[in-house]
């Protein structure tokens, strides 16, 4: 890993040199901003630290050049001036993080360990479109928000243990099946993984197609068929829809996952399957469970290691980083291979709330593609509802307005927290606080 420190202060430098040293990487330093252009150029760093005033420019104008695929470096931003308005900016322009001065070296370590695994996973899927695999089949879960990291991190345990249950929680659209074709594709199971959705069939053929049947079970059954459960043999099994699944059926799953014995509808002899059960839900269980529609027993044995895919909202620069996936995959199949999205369409997804998650950022790109006539997606392709979201409310008018500090306080957290996506450790990164101070004060606010 390399790392370009640009800072006026030669404390700054010496004391980052040190740090980053330590860690392993290979450091350069620069006073000013056309040095630093001109090292970042000929050294290619993996991070920048960039001091926001700098004696020959402002660090914001080095934001494209640094970000630009000539360079590619993650940016983050150094300030003994704290203001909102302009770390907004700075993010939006590119920086990664916006650190206030002195740098808390703690939080700077947690952000490094995120960009570094980031940068780890981008590598392997490179070398996998150099192998020629295609991207677009890997599956992989796609980010580099924390809470995404983290769920790579539980899709690696998992898929390393190739035989404990799987329950995969999150909102209708947030990417959970891709979770469970993530952990099937990389436990690298001799068997296929075979889907089956809970709420789209009634509780016979449910029945029917997960433990098979033999000829004359029933009406139709003209004959003999094998279930799910014996096509994935050494596979996976996925439940879309756990919650919808009928309570005959759950007490039929509990037995299959404790003793992996099974018969098919009308049959007499027990067959066995080494499949592997993963399950996704945007239902509380829990819940199901006190009104007496989910069993409690099934619960318990499927809720091992529980993975939640986190709303979109809340997944920061995910957004533009998920953006950029479906406008080249998307685009690739669509004729369109040199498509991109304009700054202030990205800005405007950027902005957005999106209650439909990835499953509507998806939708959004794909409709983009359609009606672009040149090579950017540019707002007029987007929905209105998109053009028509502002990222964080307007500035209060007249600076004359006096109000008391833990009103402003309160006011200034929840922008910023607006401006990282509801990341709490970006926010606190930006507020120059801990994560645990910055968690103390919004359950002050009730946030």
């Amino acid at each position: 890993m390399r790392a370009l420190v640009i800072d006026d202060e030669k404390s700054i430098r010496l004391a980052l040199g040190h740090f980053l040293t330590k860690r392993g990487y290979g450091v350069t330093q620069a006073a000013t901003g056309e040095e630093g252009l001109a090292l970042a150029r000929g050294n290619m760093p993996d991070v920048v630290f960039l001091d926001y005033r700098l004696p020959d420019m402002e660090g914001e104008a080095l934001l494209h050049p640094l970000t630009a695929p000539e360079v590619g470096a993650r940016v983050i931003m150094m300030t003994a001036y704290v203001d909102l308005d302009k770390a907004v900016q700075a993010m939006k322009n590119g920086a990664a993080y916006f650190f206030p001065k002195p740098l808390d070296l703690e939080q700077v370590a947690e952000i490094l360990t995120s960009i570094e695994e980031t940068l780890k996973l981008k590598q392997e899927v490179e070398f996998s479109r150099k192998s020629g695999g295609d991207p677009s089949d890997e599956e992989e879960v796609i980010g580099d928000s924390p809470q995404i990291i983290r769920i790579q991190r539980l899709v690696a345990l998992m898929a390393a243990n190739k035989s404990a249950p799987v329950l995969i929680l999150g909102e209708s659209g947030t990417g959970k099946e891709r979770v469970a074709k993530s952990i099937h594709r990389q436990s690298q199971v001799p068997g296929p993984l075979v889907e089956i959705n809970c709420a789209s069939l009634s509780e016979q053929l449910l029945e029917s197609e997960l433990f098979g049947h033999e000829k004359g079970a029933f009406t139709d059954a003209k004959e003999s068929k094998p279930g799910l459960l014996e096509v994935a043999d050494s596979g996976t099994v996925f439940f879309d829809e756990l919650a919808e699944m009928p309570l005959a059926i759950q007490a039929k799953l509990l037995k299959v996952l404790d003793t992996r014995n099974f018969r098919r509808v009308g049959g007499i002899v027990d067959k066995r399957t080494e499949a592997r059960f993963m399950a996704a839900t945007n239902r509380n269980l829990a819940a199901m469970v006190k009104e007496g529609s989910f069993r409690e027993d099934l619960l318990y044995r499927i809720n091992v290691l529980p993975i939640t895919v986190p709303p979109l909202r809340e997944r920061g620069t995910d957004v533009v980083i998920l953006a950029d996936y479906f406008v080249r995959t998307m685009g690739k199949k669509m004729g369109k291979c040199k498509a991109g999205i304009s700054v202030e369409a990205m800005r405007c997804l950027a902005e957005y709330q999106w209650p439909g998650n990835v499953r509507e950022l998806k939708n959004v790109i794909e409709r983009g593609l359609i009606l672009t006539t040149g090579s950017e997606i540019t707002p007029d392709c987007l929905p209105l509802e998109l053009r028509r979201s502002p990222a964080f409310p307007a500035a209060v008018a007249g600076a004359e307005q006096l109000r008391p500090l833990c009103q402003v306080e309160d006011e200034y957290i929840s922008r910023v927290l607006q401006a990282t996506g509801h990341n709490h450790s970006r926010a606190a990164a930006a507020l120059g606080i801990s994560r645990s101070t910055l968690l103390a004060k919004l359950k002050k606010m009730k946030v």
